[in-house]
């Protein structure tokens, strides 16, 4: 009794006994040296666990500001990983429902992640507030979770026992109040965004069918006599883009949200947008002005800076039509398509296959990479195998 535990006890075993009693865990301490020997290393660990509980708090406090707050692409590592979680598990069960039912489970998906997310947050911040607790003496390890949990959730059915509990609890209640404020605010705003996309995607089925693909999209406006003012379309169809670049890796839940119908999807809907003008410019079609440049352009960054943020690999810096996700059989087949639906009255370009293949690889593996990634509706080449019977039929 009366001696200090030796330098060498941080190491032994005595010093192992010895933390689980003074963390209240065990009755007995230090049956070599008396129970009033480890006073020293007491409070040495009482400042490593309040530091490990600081750490703990800036942690989700920085996860909860880059994921809601910060206005530019961050990749934050709770976020993701819920959402890579989450996403693994669903698409398990979802192979194995039928079409309908597994559009149901695969879109409640990211809403169910983003509600989840702010009880996270609070689990995580009880925790981290239980170690500041412990280390200012509130008592045990269950009092100061119980004290923890009292205070954020501002019920307060835990009395502060000092003064530096009580200045704590302040900061853990208002922080607890900030979470709801800032969910409050977000997902009005996350799924005014989210609408907004959908109007586009909409208006899109309605030309171009459902799902939508450029043939009927062209095919219905040669129908109506509209072929000759589809340069109409594109100044709204780049806005869109602008606004997709921003949102989706500004907030890139929005990736995972599907579309309400099953033939609908926000993905086939760029890619047809991008494809019609692509086969506008190659085949020298009336409307082919330098609108539908600007389009494709706006769309291929656009989608690049969302590929970008899931690190879907790069486009082709060279020309390798080989590599791309449609070959020109299918383009031939599209022609043919087009020409005995009389869309196509005049000489198809010898060069038409090289100048659609010139805009598609500046689109092509961001498409492909986003569709494997959301495992939405199959994009327009990849859903029919035999293009050409599909077509027609």
């Amino acid at each position: 009794s009366g001696k200090l535990c030796p330098p060498w006890a941080w190491l032994s075993r005595w010093y192992i006994d010895c933390i689980p009693t003074r963390l209240g865990l065990r009755r007995s301490c230090c049956p070599k040296y008396g129970p009033d020997d480890c006073g020293r290393e007491y409070m040495v660990t009482r400042v490593i666990v309040f530091f490990i509980g600081l750490v703990g708090v800036r942690w989700i406090l920085v996860s909860i500001v880059r994921s809601v707050v910060i206005p530019r692409p961050e990749r934050v590592w709770l976020t993701s990983m819920m959402f890579s979680l989450s996403r693994t598990v669903t698409h398990a069960v979802g192979s194995k429902l039928p079409p309908r039912l597994k559009h149901k489970v695969l879109g409640a998906f990211a809403p169910t992640v983003l509600i989840m997310l702010p009880f996270v947050w609070s689990i995580g911040m009880i925790l981290a507030f239980a170690l500041l607790y412990w280390g200012v003496g509130v008592g045990s390890w269950q009092m100061s979770l119980e004290f923890s949990g009292s205070s954020m959730t501002t019920l307060g059915f835990v009395p502060a026992p000092n003064a530096a509990a009580r200045v704590l609890a302040v900061l853990e209640a208002l922080f607890g109040l900030g979470i709801i404020a800032l969910m409050i605010s977000f997902l009005p705003a996350l799924y005014g965004t989210f609408s907004r996309r959908e109007i586009a995607v909409g208006k899109l089925t309605t030309r171009a069918g459902a799902p939508p693909n450029p043939v009927t999209f062209l095919k219905r406006l040669h129908e109506i006599d509209r072929l000759h003012h589809i340069d109409e379309s594109w100044g709204e169809w780049e806005d869109w883009f602008v606004e997709l670049s921003e949102t989706h890796t500004s907030f890139p839940a929005l990736v995972y949200f599907r579309s309400a119908k099953p033939d609908r999807s926000w993905l086939r809907a760029a890619e047809t947008a991008l494809d019609t003008a692509a086969l506008v410019r190659s085949l020298d079609m009336p409307g082919a002005s330098g609108e539908a440049d600007l389009l494709i352009r706006s769309g291929s960054r656009a989608l690049r800076n969302i590929a970008d943020f899931y690190r879907i690999e790069p486009e082709l810096e060279v020309a390798d039509y080989a590599k791309l996700s449609v070959d020109q059989s299918q383009f031939d087949a599209v022609i043919e398509t087009l020409v005995s639906a009389g869309v196509l009255g005049w000489s198809i370009p010898p060069d038409a296959w090289e100048k659609f293949a010139g805009w598609r690889i500046n689109y092509d593996r961001a498409i492909v990479g986003l569709e494997h990634l959301v495992e939405d509706l199959p994009g327009f080449w990849e859903a029919d195998p035999d293009l050409m019977d599909g077509l027609r039929g």
